[in-house]
């Protein structure tokens, strides 16, 4: 990697550090329970969604309502968490190692930014480098999109979504994430060629 892709990689991290520095007191325990670091993350995680989605499904609320409900959430959340963390916890609790771990998370973080961003620009670069492949690659996976939200329920495939995006970080942290798909092409793919 170029010295210009590792300055400009430091140089975002530091931007999201100085962002999320009214939220550090709870990035680091949300960290915790993303990666697993605790046996019971996992079920926590997958409990606390669906408690969320079966309120959903017994409500029932229309689109505008949930959507009014989330951004509303969102907004309280953004508003009150600053405040009720500079109340709550001691400027003097933050210790080296917490900061070590902070560094740590938006490094991250940062690099997950990237590489999404990066993906973003090599499909626009095939957009306009290769348009019949761009093209015909959309129309496919729209398709395909379209058939799998028509054939199953839209708030089940939400759920499913949410839970797999959830829980990806622990799995890839843990490893199981590369033991899961190898488990998958031995048992799957390669019966189906023998």
């Amino acid at each position: 990697m170029t010295d210009d892709g590792t300055i400009d990689k430091e140089k975002h991290m530091k931007q999201l550090k100085r962002k999320m520095e009214c939220w550090r007191e709870i990035i680091l325990p949300l960290n915790s329970v993303l990666l697993w670091e605790r046996s019971w993350h996992p079920g926590l995680i997958v409990g606390f969604i669906t408690v969320i989605f079966c309120t959903i499904w017994i409500l029932e609320p229309t689109m505008l309502t949930m959507i009014s409900m989330c951004l509303l959430t969102f907004a309280l959340v953004d508003y009150l968490v600053p405040i009720l963390t500079s109340v709550l916890c001691n400027t003097q609790s933050w210790t080296g190692q917490k900061e070590k771990k902070l560094i740590e998370i938006c490094q991250n973080l940062s690099a997950a930014i990237l590489q999404m961003q990066s993906t973003w620009n090599s499909i626009s670069k095939m957009r306009h480098d290769r348009p019949n492949i761009y093209y015909s690659t959309t129309i496919l996976c729209l398709i395909l999109f379209a058939w799998i939200g028509n054939t199953i329920n839209n708030l089940l495939l939400l759920y499913i979504t949410v839970t797999v995006i959830l829980l990806a970080p622990g799995l890839k942290h843990k490893g199981r994430a590369r033991s899961a798909v190898r488990y998958a092409y031995d048992h799957l793919i390669r019966r189906h060629l023998s």
